[in-house]
């Protein structure tokens, strides 16, 4: 139906712009985010395509589509349906922030932009300005989603536009206006150089000739005789009023070329031509008020879509993009690698393409080599080997963390493979079962052929990979496996364990050659030096000196390499120093040639120091920092051994093992392997009473990454009442970083959950889940939520009551408040484990207080609480003890890596066997909870050593800190003034906390503290504790 004229002048009504955001623009958002924005969330450019409406009941859509993202500097994109407009985007860092947004703020900004431009004459070289638009958005990168509006901003003043006149176009062209119209817009429309112009000039003669100009061509249209039309592209296919782009055209004529009366020629198509029936020419009338080219002024505005007028006080209501749906498998593997972009945020770039296509073997499916390969995942390691011999045995299910009970007599370089990808389907994964010949153990005449076969695999093997990690159960099976790695220059990393200590260690480079006149395989073989290829002094392998071979590390008692029988926390420090030291090795741009750092040294490198050796001691709670050189009498990486393997190949190697001694003879030295070696005829006794293991009632807050392992860990330890609290569910994100979870629990509360892997490994176990969110100061529960919020205390108030020890392995600072109040008062034994991106604490909180009064108990319970504990001695500090600030929602305002587990992978396992080994010391020792605090260095005659307050430890720097800290006065969780008010209110104080956590500050002194502090021109530093852990 054709436009009529109006009998009278009207307001100006016209179509709002409707956007068509793609799938495809979302992802590309969250790619942009991920990858380069991090952190950043200032505005930042981006391009919108316009059309006009080439459909007569379908209005044309504003789209935005992965271009869009693209710099306008390489943005070619273009065409004559998608008219490039450039407009802002605004990407905040949480959903807190986004809403928080003032949308009637930006909008202004936004048209003040637009008449800037307008004024500044930039319209009429890039017409395009007038349509400038506006994106929010939140990339919800954890939960695969967008959540945005989008604005088209309109200049509003306060006097009104008027439209006179509208008329379809082939009411007011004469035929022969009209065929020239039609045949000089179609010219325009083919024309690379202006189909992209949505607005234009159309000069009509006094002969019906049609002209389309650009904008700039004003000048060229000033002929008394013609007739005039401004065009513009116009998406809407109503007949009744024209489309939004007139609005801010209108403003631009009026006060650029100071034109009120505007005749204006709405473009619309049809099978890519001029629709004279939809296409409209009407006659606007506008005049700009006083005062609008104030420089201070800034114009009203309106163009959030979807709003109506009267809109602007109401909420608006979320879009949203869901990307769940993309390519489910790839975005698997994003999920499982989103930590490890996130900490290119803040901390280090890791270099995921090196990490997906580094190809490592590991010898040895045990102890080691089920968290050493898990581990190796979870940094992004998608190529593995692994070789072993033996088969899963049901002993080994609580100490092997991979396996369950129906492996049990599967070869475990069978068992493994399933195992691996069940956590990561990315994951390559072979398993060969073969036995590393090794020296010692004799061949006989029928064996030697199958023996030959395997040391010819092994070669492939090592020749095949970049990086051999050596978990191996014996000293000797390390030796063949050595001197490969060595002779092929591959990077070799050592994990060994003794009774209660361990070494992790990397290998030096192999021999560079002499140069000289010699035939290149000659020098191949006789012509080595001590000096790697890059011209340095090499550095050793485990066999090499007295003062860090695993030899002399046995005989001195640290380790105990032939023996498993290990204090159960003992593997997973190791395994995760191992990968750590992998990493570290594989981003140092020398690589394997890269010298060895110590314990102290100043380093620029993100990730820290890159050390030889590191030696670690859990009755002594010490970390040492080692450099050994190789030696020149080295039995697997000396220059005469690898000649001689070079020269004699497999036969050399035959003799080494048939013949140990020969080594002895090779190298010039008098013990191939010392007889101190051996197995001690007893190991060190374990002086925790089973039963008092078996019977302790362990309370677990929280089963993710850290709760997985000390759960596990426990177990190992014998214990075996284990209850469970966790209100997430499992996500493929975590598979690979919570130990016990595979694909199978994806979407499972983890509660329930970790139920049924427990009992995999362990079926005597006593395990039971609970389902529950923790209450948690600073997150405010509404009336309607108050009663399930209460519930909710008493349940836990119950649970740590019927409960010998509680673990806090929580997501959040402040959901361990609670917990924390409730041990104190119920004088129970808490251990925290928390996580920073490169650095951990396990520390046991102190006893609660005991009482000074006589009187009435209830009254003694309540008002006369003790500094001391209940022994007389100085209570210890709490996790909660250092604050000088209530806790309160640390999620809600910070950004993705700040609310995520932004953690270095192996740093989970590196704080969970502290944990455990923490709680079984501190069970172990006579005053149980009451235990004073030993530091590192101390003497003690205790069977399992040091009972520390506080374990600190860092990966940057390799350091080990035992920190002692007293129960302070004005702790918002453990001090008197908080648990007499706890036990003289009880959950009427926790839920006035909970809504109101800055009471905490007045209750305990901190806000008098602090106001002191600022009396004193004392500087706090509040600094953001990174001792935190959350689940991606």
């Amino acid at each position: 139906m054709a436009a009529k004229a109006e009998g009278r002048p009207r307001p100006l009504k016209v179509e709002a712009i409707t956007s068509c955001v793609e799938v495809g623009f979302g992802d590309a958002l969250r790619r942009l985010k991920l990858d380069v924005l991090g952190t950043d969330d200032s505005p930042i450019p981006i391009t919108g395509y316009y059309t006009p409406c080439t459909h007569a009941k379908v209005s044309g859509l504003f789209r935005l589509c992965p271009e869009s993202l693209v710099p306008s500097s390489v943005n070619s994109f273009g065409s004559r349906n998608n008219c490039p407009v450039m407009g802002t985007l605004i990407n905040t860092n949480n959903m807190r922030g986004f809403q928080n947004l003032d949308m009637a703020h930006l909008l202004r900004e936004e048209a003040k932009k637009i008449l800037h431009d307008i004024m500044s004459g930039k319209i009429e070289g890039d017409p395009s300005l007038l349509l400038r638009f506006l994106v929010i958005s939140f990339a919800d990168l954890k939960n695969w989603k967008i959540y945005y509006n989008v604005a088209f901003p309109s200049i509003v003043f306060n006097s009104r536009m008027t439209l006179l006149s509208l008329h379809s176009a082939s009411q007011v062209l004469s035929q022969e206006e009209a065929t020239s119209l039609s045949k000089s817009l179609k010219e325009w429309r083919s024309s690379n150089e202006t189909t992209v112009l949505p607005f234009f000039l159309v000069d009509i003669s006094s002969n019906s000739s049609a002209t389309i100009r650009q904008l700039k061509d004003l000048k060229d249209c000033q002929d008394s005789n013609q007739k005039l039309l401004f065009g513009f592209y116009d998406h809407g296919c109503h007949q009744d009023y024209p489309g939004w782009a007139l609005r801010n055209y209108i403003t631009f004529l009026n006060l650029r070329w100071k034109i009120e009366k505007v005749r204006f020629f709405c473009y619309r198509e049809k099978r890519g031509g001029l629709d004279l029936q939809k296409s409209l020419i009407g006659e606007s009338l506008f005049s700009a008020p006083n005062g609008w080219d104030d420089p201070d002024y800034v114009p009203e505005a309106i163009g959030w879509e979807g709003e109506k007028p009267g809109d602007e006080r109401k909420e608006k209501k979320l879009k949203e993009i869901n990307l769940e749906s993309m390519n489910p498998a790839s975005q698997d593997e994003e999920k499982q690698l989103m930590h490890l972009k996130l900490m290119g945020w803040r901390h280090f770039p890791v270099d995921l393409d090196k990490l997906s296509r580094v190809r490592c073997l590991l010898l040895g499916a045990g102890t080691l080599g089920c968290e050493v390969a898990r581990l190796l995942m979870t940094w992004g390691v998608r190529k593995l080997a692994v070789v072993d011999g033996g088969c899963v045995a049901m002993p080994d299910l609580v100490k092997q963390s991979l396996y369950i009970d129906k492996d049990c007599g599967v070869p475990r370089a069978a068992a493994i493979v399933p195992r691996l990808k069940e956590r990561c389907p990315a994951v390559e994964v072979e398993g060969i079962q073969m036995e590393i010949p090794m020296p010692g153990n004799p061949i006989s005449s029928n064996k030697i052929a199958s023996v030959l076969d395997d040391c010819k695999r092994l070669q492939t093997l090592v020749a095949s990979s970049d990086v051999v990690f050596l978990l191996t159960d014996t000293w000797e099976s390390r030796w063949l496996p050595t001197l490969l790695c060595a002779n092929e220059n591959k990077i070799a990393i050592t994990a060994a364990l003794g009774y209660d200590s361990y070494l992790v260690m990397r290998h030096g480079a192999g021999p560079g050659t002499r140069s000289g006149a010699m035939d290149n395989m000659i020098s191949h073989i006789q012509n080595l030096c001590m000096e790697d290829a890059l011209g340095r002094e090499r550095l050793g392998c485990c066999f090499c000196s007295d003062t860090a071979s695993i030899v002399n590390s046995v005989s001195s008692g640290i380790l105990h390499p032939q023996c498993t029988t290990t204090l159960p926390g003992l593997t997973s420090i190791a395994s995760g120093k191992a990968v750590e030291l992998f990493a570290r090795i594989l981003h140092h741009q020398d690589g394997i040639h890269a010298p060895g750092d110590i314990a102290g040294m100043d380093t620029e490198h993100q990730l820290g120091l890159l050390p030889h050796q590191m030696l670690g001691s859990l009755p002594k709670c010490v970390l040492s920092t080692v450099i050994g050189n190789s030696s020149s009498s080295c039995t697997a990486c000396s220059n005469a051994v690898l000649s001689e393997y070079r020269r004699g190949g497999l036969d050399f190697i035959v003799q080494v093992i048939n013949h140990p001694s020969y080594l002895k003879d090779l190298t010039g030295i008098s013990n191939l392997v010392k007889s101190d070696l051996k197995l001690p005829a007893s190991f060190p006794s374990y002086p925790v009473k089973p039963g008092k293991l078996s019977s302790v009632r362990c309370l677990l807050l929280g089963a993710g990454t850290l709760g997985c392992d000390v759960a596990r860990i426990l177990m190992d330890y014998g214990v075996r009442k284990l209850t469970v609290v966790d209100s997430g569910r499992v996500v493929v994100s975590n598979l690979a970083r919570q130990s016990l979870y595979t694909s199978d629990d994806r979407d499972i509360p983890k509660a329930t959950a970790i139920l049924k892997h427990l009992e995999e490994r362990c079926p005597s176990v006593e395990a039971k889940g609970v389902e529950m969110e923790i209450p948690m100061p600073g997150h405010p529960v509404s009336s309607s939520e108050a009663d399930g919020v209460l519930e909710d205390c008493k349940r836990l108030q119950e649970l740590v009551a019927t409960h010998d020890a509680v673990f806090l392995l929580t997501d959040t600072r402040e959901s361990r408040w609670l917990p924390t109040l409730l041990c104190a008062n119920e004088n129970k034994i808490a251990i925290t484990a928390a996580l920073g991106y490169d650095s951990y604490l396990a520390m046991r909180h102190g006893a609660g207080p005991g009482t000074n009064s006589e009187g009435s108990n209830v009254v003694a319970a309540t008002d006369k609480l003790s500094a001391r504990d209940v022994l007389g001695r100085q209570r210890l500090g709490c996790y909660f003890c250092n604050d000088v600030i209530a806790p309160v929602d640390s999620v809600s305002n910070r950004t993705l890596d700040q609310q995520c587990t932004v953690t270095r992978p192996g740093l989970a396992s590196i704080a969970s066997g502290h944990a455990a080994d923490l709680f079984t010391r501190m069970l172990n020792h006579q005053d149980g909870i009451h235990a004073p605090g030993d530091i590192a260095g101390m003497n003690t005659e205790r069977p399992l050593g040091l009972l520390p307050h506080q374990i600190r430890g860092s990966l940057s720097q390799y350091n080990l800190l035992t920190l002692l800290g007293y129960s302070s006065s004005n702790c918002t969780a453990c001090s008197n003034a908080v648990l007499s008010e706890y036990r003289s209110r009880g959950l009427d104080f926790v839920m006035q906390v909970i809504n109101e956590p800055t009471y905490l500050e007045d209750l305990t002194g901190l806000t008098n503290l602090m106001k002191l502090a600022d009396y004193s021109q004392v500087e706090w530093v509040d600094e953001l504790d990174d001792d935190e852990l959350a689940e991606i």
